[in-house]
């Protein structure tokens, strides 16, 4: 009996050695950084996750918004943070348009951070304003060339995840479409349905509301597969075989943060996300959840850095 305690607690000291950084992980709140102000997408997603990962964890998880510089300054600290999973960054797809966009960027956005989880992705809406006489994306694409200059696309912010997913529209297409620069998403959108531009790729969170009262029509969506929140709209890919531009939002710690800590957070996360509650949390704001091992969102950031960086240099985008 004596020697099977013994054999017990050797097996509990090599678990415990065995994961440094774990055995009393979490013992402090854990700060989730928002590089967004309050009321945005990414603070939306924050707020679903941030409660049900404190409840797991058994610590509570703080979302502390730290606006500016279109995130850089949000990414920038987190980056700088004590590597011992305390500080995590609720990323999204600006994460990988930036190495495109900016000439310098205080923080390698690769080596920074080692990636934790890809919570969920969502497709763009294709809206085009009623009164264009046009009703699939080969029909836009025709009028387009048929047309040069006569159409704007609406882009929410300089440089941002609408302008980069419609210049690899333009470049896909070959299409000749003039940009028009709105601050934020919904001003865009509502330049398209006041006709002062004629075509966006919208969140599809805030497109999906005007397509049902008709102030825009939806074409397509953007994703590789029909979206869940819209049935009804083909996929950009049916006609444009290939063509993906999708928002994602997944969680980043700061390189360094001990392995175990990533994979503990990694398979908290993966749950969260599945739950029947967060599901539909999730599929309120048009997105799917993903989830899934670090490697998933390694994955992706590998594959989208270089993706915009050759569409910001082959559109002239650069933001100074």
């Amino acid at each position: 009996m004596r020697t099977f305690v013994r054999v017990c607690l050797l097996l509990s000291m090599l678990a415990i050695c065995g994961n440094p950084g774990l055995a009393a992980y979490p013992d402090r709140p854990i700060r989730l950084v928002v590089p967004f102000p309050p009321g945005g997408p990414v603070d939306l997603v924050a707020h679903i996750v941030a409660p049900k990962l404190g409840e797991r964890l058994g610590q509570q998880v703080t979302i502390d918004n730290i606006p500016g510089n279109d995130g850089i300054t949000g990414t920038e600290a987190v980056a700088k943070s004590a590597p011992d999973g305390y500080t995590l960054l609720l990323a999204s797809s600006t994460h990988t348009i930036h190495p495109g966009t900016y000439g310098k960027l205080p923080f390698d956005t690769e080596k920074a951070f080692v990636p934790v989880s890809l919570l969920l992705a969502e497709p763009y809406v294709l809206v085009i304003n009623p009164s264009l006489p046009v009703d699939s994306v080969e029909e836009l694409i025709a009028d387009a060339k048929t047309h040069p200059d006569r159409l704007r696309y609406a882009a929410g912010g300089l440089g941002g995840p609408t302008q980069l997913a419609f210049e690899l529209f333009k470049i896909t297409t070959g299409a000749d479409i003039t940009v028009a620069v709105y601050d934020g998403g919904a001003a865009a959108l509502d330049a398209v349905a006041a006709d002062k531009a004629q075509v966006m790729l919208a969140p599809i969170i805030a497109a999906l509301p005007m397509i049902r009262d008709g102030r825009v029509r939806g074409l397509a969506v953007s994703g590789a597969h029909h979206s869940p929140a819209a049935p009804d709209l083909p996929t950009i890919a049916e006609t444009l075989p290939g063509f993906t531009a999708v928002a994602w939002f997944g969680v980043l710690a700061p390189a360094g943060t001990p392995a175990a800590v990533i994979t503990h957070l990694s398979a908290e996360l993966d749950r969260i996300v599945h739950e029947p509650d967060t599901m539909k949390e999730i599929a309120a704001t048009g997105g799917e959840p993903v989830g899934g091992s670090p490697a998933t969102l390694g994955a992706l950031i590998q594959a989208e850095i270089p993706k915009w960086i050759r569409v910001a240099k082959e559109a002239g985008i650069r933001v100074e």
